[in-house]
């Protein structure tokens, strides 16, 4: 483009217009929008419980050992006049993914944001990783994770939630036909399928070896599916938080006064930081993004050469 080239938009009106994000136009930007996220009894998911809340979406929220916890998120999301319902899963077995996925649908009845967000830590080092370590991190973190997504997926898109299951094949051929202009896309309104996965989806913990790779996994899975969705009107995207004050970490929520030499902010996260960026991805703005990855870690990720000392020195 030269420094001459002119606008095209000539008037006020046409200006006003075009001041709208693709994903807004035609959409009723006050509709309920409903809302799944897995892990939602403390931390991240807890408070993105609240923060899509406040923006309008019922939820429905999993737990796996601590219903009071979760009971006292579904109380909070109450408090701001949404519905919240309270499943139990337990994704040890994966396969308990696809009940709780369709009950929790049916509850709120139907499916615009999934957040994947349970998930745990292990603190196991290469080369001395066990298979039954290894199964059981893979099975919860990405095992679990994906077909929990795959199941939502296919309810976001009107398909039969029990049609092959293992592949996206019936999606892709879905997005081919949108794409060519043979059909019309399957939803009216935006779908947004969100993982929290983590910093260490793409750089080492020497500390956790296993978690490492249940993260990397969850990386190439965003981007395969992203292709997988597309022109469906549903996007796929990652969070990748870095040292965040949640019951995984053994921290309280307000345990971020505290000196991280190797972070740029100098303080682990609160959790309500990584809630805000869920939100982002999860409105209707952000239509442009999808298969992508985003850190939130206090400048971790830039700063590798110093976490790492941190986590050897762990190890």
């Amino acid at each position: 483009m030269s420094a001459s080239t002119k606008s095209k938009i000539t008037n006020l009106q046409d200006l006003l217009d075009s001041n709208v994000a693709p994903g807004k136009r035609d959409v009723d930007t006050t509709r309920t929008r409903k809302v799944i996220i897995t892990g939602g009894d403390s931390g991240i998911g807890r408070y993105t419980a609240l923060a899509l809340a406040e923006d309008n979406c019922d939820i429905a929220i999993t737990y796996n050992a601590h219903r009071e916890d979760a009971e006292l998120t579904a109380e909070a999301v109450r408090h701001f006049g949404r519905k919240c319902f309270v499943h139990h899963l337990d994704l040890s077995k994966p396969e308990n993914a696809l009940a709780a996925v369709d009950a929790m649908v049916a509850d709120l009845g139907g499916l615009d944001i999934f957040f994947n967000n349970a998930g745990i830590m292990g603190m196991q080092q290469f080369p001395n990783l066990e298979l039954k370590d290894l199964t059981e991190m893979f099975r919860i973190n990405t095992f679990g994770a994906v077909l929990a997504i795959q199941r939502a997926t296919r309810h976001m898109l009107g398909m039969d939630p029990d049609g092959n299951e293992s592949t996206f094949e019936e999606i892709a051929t879905m997005a081919r036909k949108a794409l060519t202009g043979n059909v019309s896309g399957p939803r009216d309104t935006p779908g947004r399928i969100i993982i929290n996965t983590s910093v260490h989806e793409h750089i080492a913990s020497p500390a956790d070896t296993i978690y490492t790779m249940t993260k990397h996994a969850l990386g190439g899975f965003i981007k395969c599916a992203a292709f997988a969705l597309a022109g469906t009107n549903i996007t796929i995207n990652g969070v990748r938080p870095g040292e965040i004050a949640t019951p995984l970490n053994d921290m309280h929520p307000e345990d971020i006064n505290n000196d991280r030499p190797y972070l740029t902010v100098r303080r682990s996260g609160h959790p309500t930081e990584i809630a805000s960026m869920v939100k982002y991805i999860a409105s209707d703005e952000s239509s442009f993004i999808s298969g992508m990855s985003y850190d939130v870690d206090g400048g971790m990720a830039i700063g590798e050469p110093m976490s790492q000392e941190m986590y050897q020195q762990m190890v």
